[in-house]
């Protein structure tokens, strides 16, 4: 089971044309775009799989490609509202003009995440010349609406020390700034030497939970998994923690195929042919969810059950799904390490009850 207030998500890519060309994309090939009709089709195949889970609210996150190069994102938009749905925007930011803000919102979304990844010159030089403006420049069209903006930064080894900019940054521009670890795959699948270093991580974290300190009027996040040993977070709730593969939500591409996670590129099915129900009660998936299949430190790891790793990041880099995560920095003391298995014992059967798939 995972926690029952984290909304149900589906992170849905309705299109795979963008207007960037970025190095770290984790896009590989470009898929074939649904008619609106096929949209519909996934979107109620979606409806039955969330029907079932326990979660209280569910989130619908879309993604591309550039979702507002799609002719159906303000459709799709308001099929889900009406569905009573939350919805977001995952955006490069750089088509957000009046009119598109002003649809967005009309449309019921409330939160648009904006890639911002560092100063202007490296956010530029990743996203092509002129881009970094036009971003915030949609991000200000976006709060003249008071829509919710989000700034979200991939950590590389090139912008790691302009953490504190973008968060100075995000002051003027968002809501909320998210920070995500690269993972090598697609179209990046050749930057494993921009990964930063379980050390860089680490101290990484440290400037993050510093500037998250330091001024409560801009909201971060802690989605990483590893923010869990981090923080230490002694959580005696009977569930699962930290990454949400197989418990938290899905991903739906443009064509239709289901993925764990789109940084995970493994297919399980197509949402098109296939009931997501079968697809989340899958055997893959139900491996995924079993932390105790892990291997390496994370297998012995206490504190599995609360973080579990990136799945992603172990597949992208060990070319092994269930690898350890090659970033975790975590070392529990004796007392810590102690307690976290006394948590895991009492709640054992909880973590191994995969009767409602993990959700």
């Amino acid at each position: 089971m995972f926690n029952p207030d984290e909304p149900f998500f589906l992170q849905w890519h309705i299109t795979d044309q963008c207007n960037f060309n970025c190095v770290h994309c984790y896009r590989d090939s470009i898929k074939q775009d649904l008619s609106y009709d096929g949209l519909k089709r996934v979107f109620s195949n979606f409806e039955r799989l969330r029907a079932l889970m326990h979660q209280k609210k569910a989130r619908v996150q879309i993604a591309g490609g550039e979702p507002l190069l799609s002719g159906h994102l303000f459709s799709v938009l308001e099929l889900i509202a009406n569905a009573g749905f939350q919805s977001r925007i995952l955006t490069n930011g750089s088509l957000i003009d009046p009119a598109n803000a002003k649809r967005i919102k009309d449309c019921g979304c409330h939160i648009v995440q904006i890639s911002i990844d560092g100063a202007p010159d490296t956010h530029d030089a990743i996203r092509g010349r002129g881009n970094y403006q036009r971003a915030v420049e949609g991000a200000g069209y976006l709060r003249e609406r008071d829509i919710q903006v989000t700034f979200a930064m991939t950590l590389t080894k090139r912008n790691k020390a302009e953490i504190g900019l973008v968060f100075d940054e995000a002051r003027k521009y968002a809501n909320r700034l998210s920070f995500h670890r690269l993972v090598p795959c697609g179209r990046g699948s050749d930057l494993k030497k921009d990964l930063l270093t379980k050390e860089e991580i680490k101290k990484v974290f440290d400037e993050i939970w510093r500037l998250r300190n330091s001024d409560s009027s801009l909201e971060i996040p802690l989605r990483d998994p590893l923010w869990k040993p981090y923080i230490r977070c002694l959580n005696l709730e009977p569930y699962a923690d930290g990454c949400s593969v197989g418990y938290g939500g899905i991903c739906i591409e443009s064509n239709g195929d289901v993925y764990p996670c789109r940084r995970l590129p493994v297919k399980l099915g197509n949402a098109l042919s296939e009931e997501l129900t079968d697809i989340w009660h899958s055997s893959l998936l139900n491996q995924l969810r079993n932390r105790d299949l892990l291997k390496g430190r994370c297998s012995t790891c206490s504190l599995r059950w609360k973080c579990g790793g990136c799945r992603a990041i172990g597949l992208a880099v060990k070319d092994d799904m269930f690898a350890e995560d090659p970033q975790c920095f975590c070392q529990l003391s004796f007392l810590e390490n102690l307690a976290f298995k006394m948590i895991n014992r009492l709640n054992r059967n909880s973590y191994h009850d995969f009767s409602q798939g993990g959700g």
